[in-house]
Formats: structure tokens, C-alpha cells, sequence
């Protein structure tokens, strides 16, 4: 009996590893002001998801996506300067997403599904929610949709009144198409 054990032991020991897939997200952000909605979008860097596999199943899926805020584009070169200051891109040039969850959580039979997701800004861990619509597993690629609300307060971003009465609203919605590459 304790050979069996042992043999099943090995045996799913040997079904389960990790792989490295390849991770691309194009991020848009929308907000709103006193006087009109606004938006704009920035690429995340390349980056690696850490995938434990069983046998040619994924189970668990970890990976940190960095973007550079300083590459954030609104199409209105005033107000890229005024979020770059905001956000105080000197002192922090980068935005950091961390996932680390079952696959199962990201890959559910029904979407939408639920992500947490530690999101570093301005330097400060926050926790947040993502929704993960549009799933697919095609062959090698995996693609989905993540969405997730941001607030300036939480986040400790200040966008100063401008003209006396013309604010920025406190919450921001980000959207992100991601695409992951199994190597």
C-alpha cells in the first residue's frame, strides 16, 4: 500500500509544472470632469505570467504587469501634463498590477468572473477588483477582457481645480485587453 502511494505521489508530482507565458494588455482609462468625459491609453510592457500546469492544464497563473505612467496618453498634451504631475511620474514612473490566483478564477466556465488584483500607484499597494469578460483558449493563446475602477483618493493622486470650478472626477475605469502565449 505505501508503494502505491508513493507511485501516485510521483506520478502527479511529475503532471504538475510550471511554464512561462508571454503577456502583452492594451489599457484604456476613461474619466469624467465638470465639463466633459475624458480618456486616453497606454500599452503595458511586455511582460511573463508564471503558469503551473497539470499535464496541459493550467491551474495557477501569476504575473506582474508594469506600466509606465509617463506613457500614458490622453490626445491633449495640457492634460498628459497635468496627470503626469498628478501622478508624480518623477518619483513614480511605474504602474504595477499583481495577479496571483487560480486559473479557475480567471478562466471560468461562465463570465464574467471576479480578480483581485493588488495595484501599486504612487508607490502604495491597494487592492482592487477586476472583472474578467471575454475569455478564450485557443491552441497556445489565451485573451480576455479585464475592467476594474480606480479612485484618485484611494490611490492618493490630487488633480488640482482648474479655472476655479472645473474638476476631475474621483473615479476612473480602466479597461485592459490582455493576451497570454504559452512559450
Amino acid at each position: 500500500m505505501k508503494t502505491h502511494l508513493s507511485l501516485l505521489l510521483v506520478a502527479s508530482a511529475t503532471l504538475l509544472h510550471a511554464e512561462t507565458w508571454s503577456g502583452t494588455a492594451q489599457i484604456t482609462f476613461d474619466g469624467t470632469s465638470t465639463l466633459h468625459a475624458w480618456g486616453g491609453k497606454v500599452a503595458a510592457e511586455p511582460f511573463k505570467a508564471d503558469v503551473t500546469m497539470d499535464g496541459d492544464r493550467p491551474q495557477r497563473v501569476k504575473a506582474e504587469v508594469t506600466v509606465k505612467a509617463a506613457s500614458m496618453d490622453t490626445a491633449e498634451p495640457k492634460r498628459d501634463a497635468n496627470m503626469r504631475k498628478a501622478m508624480q511620474v518623477d518619483a513614480h514612473p511605474l504602474i504595477l498590477g499583481r495577479i496571483d490566483a487560480k486559473f479557475s478564477e480567471i478562466a471560468a466556465a461562465s463570465t464574467p468572473t471576479k480578480l483581485p488584483i493588488v495595484l501599486n500607484l504612487l508607490g502604495k499597494p491597494q487592492n482592487v477588483t477586476g472583472t474578467i469578460s471575454n475569455w478564450k483558449l485557443t491552441g497556445k493563446k489565451a485573451t480576455f477582457d479585464l475592467d476594474f475602477p480606480v479612485s484618485l483618493k484611494a490611490s492618493g493622486i490630487s488633480v488640482p481645480t482648474v479655472l476655479l470650478f472645473i474638476k476631475v472626477g474621483d473615479g476612473i475605469k480602466v479597461h485592459a485587453s490582455v493576451t497570454l502565449t504559452q512559450n
